[in-house]
């Protein structure tokens, strides 16, 4: 079995096991208090499980899917356990799914083996020393998975709900979709320039990257006001429900654009003035 193979597979055996503690976990606490909570304290046992494998194979990257599968796999257990199965929840749920086969695709196309660490977390290690598994548990692993907890509450709460299909809903899908085929465009286009360029020097100024420095952020973040938008605009006093977007918006803005941007002023040439001539997100001339 070649090591991207056995990687892949004990991933996939992590997700399993930390799937079903999530279950159990809510199973048994479910009927004790609010649904909403049952299911982030269930979230919260996945993820540690998930933390867990990361820290028996001494990868941080053990996570890096996770957050990609955990909204279809709760939404898809939510909408068995109501039965809440009309058009509008079946069409919610199709273009999660869209979303997440998207991006887990783009994770496995690029994983080698279980060894592999981000930069981040590298640099993350070398900054924490022998405090780094609990930054790992706080930071890498718990932080990302209750802002998708937070953002993914809207979906949760159609199912909940027993919503029909309205068809303001198609615009909340809309949006839902444009975000995922912005990601899948910019993912693309990068691919293609990592294999195009002369040296990790040069800056990608083609296709949506020639006026947007993160291009595929913006198209995350559209995504997540999708999926609000979809519960809010049948009835918009549920507005406070965009509250979980709004918070994954600024983890962008305040955490990883700032992050990434740090990082690539080591060795990309002139990035300060690409910074002054590009916009962050908007991918229209500045």
């Amino acid at each position: 079995m070649s090591k991207k193979n056995k990687g892949l597979l004990i991933l996939f055996v992590t997700y399993v096991i930390a799937y079903i503690a999530g279950y159990l976990t809510f199973k048994g606490i479910g009927d004790a208090m609010n649904v909403y909570y049952a299911l982030l304290i269930a979230d919260v046992v996945a993820t540690v499980m998930t933390w867990l494998s990361g820290v028996i194979f001494k990868s941080a990257s053990v996570y890096d899917p996770y957050w990609s599968v955990q909204t279809p796999a709760i939404l898809f257990t939510l909408m068995i356990g109501t039965g809440t199965w009309s058009w509008g929840a079946v069409l919610y749920l199709a273009f999660v799914m869209f979303w997440a086969i998207r991006l887990t695709g783009n994770f496995i196309a690029g994983f080698h083996d279980i060894t592999y660490v981000d930069w981040r977390y590298k640099m993350l290690r070398e900054k924490t020393g022998r405090f780094f598994q609990l930054v790992n548990l706080a930071g890498i692993c718990m932080f990302p998975t209750i802002v998708v907890f937070v953002a993914s509450i809207p979906a949760f709460a159609y199912v909940l709900d027993g919503r029909g299909f309205s068809p303001y809903q198609m615009i909340g899908l809309g949006v839902m979709l444009l975000g995922t085929l912005l990601e899948y465009f910019s993912d693309i286009q990068m691919k293609h320039f990592i294999k195009t360029r002369k040296d990790r020097h040069e800056i990608i100024r083609v296709g949506l990257w020639k006026y947007s420095r993160h291009p595929n952020y913006l198209g995350e973040i559209l995504f997540w006001y999708g999926v609000a938008l979809v519960y809010v605009l049948p009835d918009f006093a549920r507005y406070p429900y965009f509250a979980g977007a709004v918070l994954n918006h600024l983890m962008f803005i305040f955490i990883s654009v700032p992050l990434a941007e740090k990082n690539m002023k080591k060795y990309k040439t002139d990035f300060e003035q690409y910074q002054k001539s590009v916009r962050m997100f908007l991918p229209i001339p500045k």
